[in-house]
């Protein structure tokens, strides 16, 4: 059987190669595009008595290939990947981050690639405990003659949860206190508790009450006992002076005007009707003193003359 003589037209087998070279490029190349997005992280499922205490991320990038239009138009805030945490267990656990994300264009989008591929957590058992609470003025903004005192928080005890290793250490909670009020007085405030990272305190807020006194100090001072104008001239006191310690607002050790009102008195009427005999003298002290002793605790006045 003969066959027909074909020529073959090599200009039109070459034309061909080259538009069909084109048309592959423009469907699988040309009309598709490579864009990096970053992904949301969501996670769900995690075992109650569990704790992650490190490696969680807010979010990781995706190298995404598809369709020009559709990767120009994607709307990279709808990009969110969900992260199952129901078969954590006690220390390191690593989760592959290469499912699909679930956005409406996720079928037409290839994933060529993430950083990082893949998650490290580090995992921990949960821990409660009931410790006391220790307020603490923080750097007191008081004068030099104020002093802080009687300190306490209500309830005198907290409760807290958090991450096993960091609860074991933790024997009580410390509560630093601010302190800026310079009037003396009885204070109370609301405080917040503040924890270390992961743990929780119940209550959160507790009652502090504290009060604001002047600070005080010992003096000595020697004061002439007196009597009245009418009687220093018929009696005679000794010793002429007596020793006096007194508890005053340390803040007021240099007025003058205030130790002036420091004085002792001897009662005319305490007098026998001899004109002789010990009295125990009066002191006068000024708002805020109080007498801590007397020296000579007695003074013998005598009738001038006898």
């Amino acid at each position: 059987m003969a066959f027909p003589d074909i020529k073959v037209n090599w200009k039109i087998l070459l034309l061909s190669f080259v538009l069909a070279c084109g048309l592959w490029y423009t469907v699988t190349v040309r009309d598709r595009l490579e864009v990096q997005a970053e992904v949301a992280l969501n996670y769900r499922g995690m075992p109650e008595n569990l704790i992650v205490r490190d490696g969680m991320l807010k979010s990781f990038t995706v190298q995404l290939r598809g369709p020009r239009e559709l990767v120009k138009g994607l709307d990279t805030k709808m990009l969110n990947y969900s992260v199952d945490l129901s078969h954590l267990r006690h220390g390191t656990n690593i989760i592959a981050l290469s499912a699909p994300f679930a956005v409406a264009e996720s079928r037409a989008l290839d994933v060529m690639g993430t950083v990082p591929n893949q998650l490290v957590l580090e995992v921990e058992g949960i821990m409660e405990s009931t410790v006391p609470l220790e307020p603490r003025f923080s750097v007191p903004a008081l004068a030099q003659a104020m002093k802080a005192e009687n300190l306490h928080a209500s309830p005198a005890s907290i409760s807290l949860r958090g991450p096993e290793s960091v609860i074991k250490k933790m024997n009580s909670l410390k509560l630093d206190v601010p302190l800026e009020l310079t009037a003396t007085g009885d204070y109370q405030l609301s405080l917040a508790v503040s924890t270390p990272p992961q743990v929780t305190a119940t209550p959160s807020v507790v009652v502090i009450r504290y009060s604001i006194a002047g600070k005080r100090t010992l003096a000595e001072l020697e004061r002439v006992p007196l009597l009245d104008a009418k009687n220093s001239q018929l009696h005679r006191i000794t010793p002429k002076k007596v020793l006096l310690t007194v508890e005053l607002p340390e803040g007021l050790m240099g007025s003058k005007s205030y130790l002036e009102k420091i004085r002792v008195i001897v009662n005319v009427k305490d007098i026998p009707p001899s004109g002789s005999g010990e009295l125990t003298p009066a002191v006068e002290l000024p708002e805020g003193a109080r007498l801590v002793g007397i020296s000579p605790a007695k003074l013998s006045v005598t009738k001038n003359g006898k």
